[in-house]
C-alpha cells in the first residue's frame, strides 16, 4: 500500500484529531499530513504513514490546491470564518456581480496576504490561534502567495461561491476577508471544501475503514510469510507469530529473550484448531472448554510430543480462544498464533506501541496499535482429573 494517500476530512474534527485516529487504526506512530484544514473545513487531506512518507509531505505541501469557498458579504468575523463573533458592516450596500468580478481580478496572480490571527503559524514559539484565544492582538506579516485562478460559481448578494486554484501558503479565510474589505462591505468564510491537492482528487480518497482493513491485510501477509509483529490481543499487546512455523518460534524466543524451557501461549480461532497440535478432548474436558471459551482464560492441555519446538519438553501447551471478533477474524486467516506479552523477559508488558518500540525497535516486522491497553494477563489454568487448577491468576477470577 502506498504510504502517501488522501483521506476526506469531514467538517468538525481537527486535522490533528484525524491523525490520532489513523495512528490508532494502523499502529503507525509517525503519521503526518500536508496542509491543515480547519475544523469547519472539509475535503482532501493528504496523509503520510511512516518516517519516509512523512518526510515527503514537505513536497506535497508545495503542490497546487483547489478549493470551493462560500463567502458571506456584509459582515465580518473575529476569526474570518463562521466560528467567530460577527459584526455587521456600517457601509452595507448591495454589491453587483460586475463589482465582484473586478475585485477578484485583483487577487489573481502573486499577491501579498496576511495569514489570519487564528492560524497554526508560530509566533515566538506559540501557535497564533492560542495567543488569539488568550486575548492577545496578533498581527501577522503579509507575505507573497500565488492565486492562480478564481471563478465565480454562484452569486446572489450577500452569498458568494467561488472556485479557487492556489499555490502553497494561501489562506482562504484571509482571501474571503480581503475580498469583502475591497468591496467595502466586509466578508467572511462560511464554508470551505478542498477538492484537489496536486494530483490527488476525490477519486483517490482512502476510506478510513478501508485503510484499517488494508493495513491489517498487510500484517496478515507478513505473518503468513513467517514474520513477527506486535499487536493487540484480547488482554495485552502480544509478540505474535505463526505457531506452526519453527523458525518464527525460535525468532520470538530470541527477540523476547525468553528462557528456552518456557513455552508460549497459543491463540486459536476454534476448538478445531486444537487437532493441529494433537490435543485429545474427552467429554468432561470439552464441557470445561465450552464453559470458559471464548474468553480471557488460557488452558493448559497435553499435546503431541513431537511438537518439542513448541512445548519445550513439557508435552503440554496453553491455548486461548479469545472473545474478540477482530482477533478471531485475524486468527481464521492466519491460523494459530503464539502471543506472549510484548516485553523482554523480566520487564513490564508494553501498554502502548510506543513502549513496545522502545523494547524491540526494528527487530520485529510490524507494529499494530489500538491505543493504551491496561489489562491484566489472561488467567492460566490446567485440567487435572476433571478439576480446574489455577496456575496464574489474571483478568478472570476463578475460585
Amino acid at each position: 500500500m502506498n504510504n502517501i494517500f488522501p483521506i476526506y476530512k469531514p467538517q468538525g474534527p481537527t486535522s490533528f484529531a484525524l491523525m490520532a485516529k489513523i495512528k490508532k487504526l494502523t499502529g503507525e506512530q509517525k503519521v503526518g499530513h500536508a496542509g491543515t484544514l480547519d475544523p469547519l473545513a472539509e475535503g482532501i487531506l493528504v496523509v503520510g504513514l511512516g518516517r519516509e512518507a512523512t518526510k515527503q509531505l514537505s513536497q506535497i505541501v508545495k503542490k497546487e490546491k483547489e478549493y470551493l469557498a462560500d463567502i458571506k458579504l456584509g459582515l465580518t468575523s473575529s476569526t474570518d470564518d463562521g466560528e467567530g463573533q460577527k459584526v455587521k458592516s456600517l457601509k452595507v450596500h448591495k454589491v453587483h456581480k460586475v463589482e465582484v468580478e473586478n475585485v477578484l481580478k485583483k487577487f489573481t496572480g502573486i499577491i501579498k496576504q496576511a495569514p489570519p490571527a487564528y492560524s497554526a503559524i508560530k509566533v515566538s514559539g506559540q501557535r497564533a490561534y492560542k495567543l488569539a484565544r488568550a486575548g492577545q492582538v496578533i498581527e501577522l506579516k503579509s507575505r507573497p502567495v500565488e492565486i492562480k485562478n478564481i471563478k465565480i460559481l454562484k452569486y446572489q448578494y450577500p452569498n458568494l461561491k467561488i472556485k479557487v486554484v492556489t499555490g502553497p501558503g494561501v489562506y482562504i479565510r484571509s482571501l474571503a476577508k480581503d475580498i469583502g474589505q475591497d468591496l467595502g462591505v466586509g466578508g467572511y468564510l462560511t464554508g470551505l471544501k478542498r477538492i484537489r491537492v496536486g494530483q490527488f482528487t476525490a477519486g483517490d480518497v482512502v476510506n478510513l475503514n478501508d485503510l484499517a482493513k488494508r493495513y491489517l491485510n498487510q500484517q496478515i501477509k507478513i505473518l503468513k510469510n513467517g514474520g513477527v509483529g506486535v499487536m493487540p490481543t484480547d488482554t495485552l499487546y502480544g509478540l505474535v507469530g505463526l505457531a506452526e512455523n519453527k523458525k518464527t518460534i525460535e525468532r520470538i524466543y530470541k527477540i523476547k529473550k525468553r528462557k528456552p524451557d518456557k513455552p508460549f501461549i497459543i491463540l486459536i480461532s476454534s476448538l478445531f484448531d486444537l487437532k493441529k497440535f494433537g490435543v485429545k478432548i474427552d467429554l468432561p474436558t470439552k464441557k470445561i472448554l465450552q464453559k470458559y471459551w471464548p474468553g480471557q482464560i488460557s488452558i493448559v492441555l497435553s499435546v503431541n510430543k513431537k511438537l518439542k519446538y513448541l512445548h519445550r519438553g513439557t508435552n503440554s501447551l496453553a491455548f486461548r480462544l479469545p472473545n474478540n471478533q477482530w482477533l478471531l477474524t485475524l486468527l481464521k486467516k492466519t491460523g494459530p498464533l503464539v502471543a506472549p506479552s510484548a516485553n523482554p523477559e523480566g520487564r513490564q508488558p508494553a501498554l502502548t506501541i510506543k513502549q513496545a518500540k522502545r523494547y524491540f525497535s526494528n527487530t520485529v516486522d510490524f507494529y499494530l496499535g489500538q491505543g493504551k491497553l491496561e489489562s491484566e494477563p489472561s488467567t492460566l489454568i490446567k485440567i487435572e482429573d476433571d478439576k480446574i487448577i489455577v496456575l496464574r491468576s489474571g483478568v478472570v477470577k476463578i475460585n
